[in-house]
């Protein structure tokens, strides 16, 4: 199953460096949210656009809120700002899930993080002592799970490394454990 990486950059790669994993965390954890908050803004624009719609029956208490002339517009205005925000949110939590990536390859792992300014984190296979990994059952329930890798702990490195949300942490622990069992790349 190793091949060409698709969502780590060639560059960051060696020239005989091969991709084992690919993976983003599960989009459920990002958007659970963020789907709450689209919920809520389009809840805000209905609000917002009740008054343009023709024969539509008043709604309780805010209506007539609404119809004041002093602060009515400003309620509206409040609810169209709301469904921006709500919009904003849902983007960022999207952009952030797209980019991040963790990745498994014949020489070490990595973790891209970064929506604008990227951060690329590698621990060569070399240094991982253990590899764990943790399920809730609502997790388990929802295919994805928590994966902490070990280190040695040389100066300036981590002691662990924590892969959130991973889909399918049991398979992609397996595939880090048989990659650490090899450490030696195979003669093709």
């Amino acid at each position: 199953m190793a091949g060409k990486a698709k969502l780590i950059p060639d560059k960051l790669l060696s020239s005989d460096e091969r991709v084992i994993l690919e993976s983003r965390p599960s989009a459920i954890k990002y958007m659970k949210s963020a789907s709450l908050a689209i919920l809520v803004g389009l809840a805000a624009l209905v609000v917002f656009a009740w008054e343009y719609i023709p024969d539509v029956p008043d709604i309780p208490y805010l209506s007539e809120y609404m119809a004041n002339e002093d602060y009515g517009q400003y309620i509206q205005w409040a609810f169209l700002g709301l469904f921006v925000l709500s919009f904003v949110y849902f983007d960022y939590r999207w952009l952030r899930w797209g980019s991040t990536v963790y990745a498994v390859t014949d020489e070490r792992i990595i973790t891209q993080r970064g929506i604008l300014n990227k951060s690329y984190e590698d621990i060569p296979l070399v240094q991982i002592t253990n590899v764990d990994m943790s399920q809730s059952i609502g997790k388990r329930m929802l295919g994805y799970g928590t994966i902490v890798i070990s280190t040695q702990g040389t100066t300036g490195r981590k002691d662990s490394v924590v892969w959130e949300a991973v889909p399918d942490p049991i398979r992609v622990r397996r595939k880090i454990q048989e990659v650490m069992d090899v450490r030696v790349k195979p003669k093709t």
